[in-house]
């Protein structure tokens, strides 16, 4: 997996009007996964990636994020109802996927 300390993401201002911006457990993680997101497909330990997803496990997301596992469950359970992420979960780790990762992250595209 590559670092995911390199290079940039796009967060659109009208995320302030977005229903869970209030949510700050649910805010802090999807601004997480924006960030965590790998921007090309890839391996890592012999499991495919592609652009737009990230491998993790729960109390790893916990840590990173200074939340609870059951804080952090929750989030999760808010971004997959109303279709931010999806995820695939295993017995050793998950693959969460930002949805509309290619539309969020079009650096060719300009906004106003």
């Amino acid at each position: 997996m590559e670092k995911y300390d390199k290079g940039f993401v796009k967060i659109h201002r009208k995320i302030l009007d977005w229903e869970w911006y209030s949510d700050r457990c649910t805010r802090e993680l999807f601004i997480y996964c924006i960030l965590r997101a790998n921007w090309r497909d890839g391996s890592w330990k012999g499991t495919d990636y592609k652009r737009g997803e990230f491998i993790t496990t729960l109390p790893s997301l916990a840590n990173s994020l200074g939340l609870s596992e059951k804080n952090v469950r929750t989030a999760l359970r808010h971004l997959k109802k109303t279709g931010e992420i999806s995820e695939i979960k295993t017995n050793k780790f998950r693959i969460i996927r930002v949805n509309k990762y290619d539309e969020y992250q079009n650096v060719a595209e300009h906004t106003e």
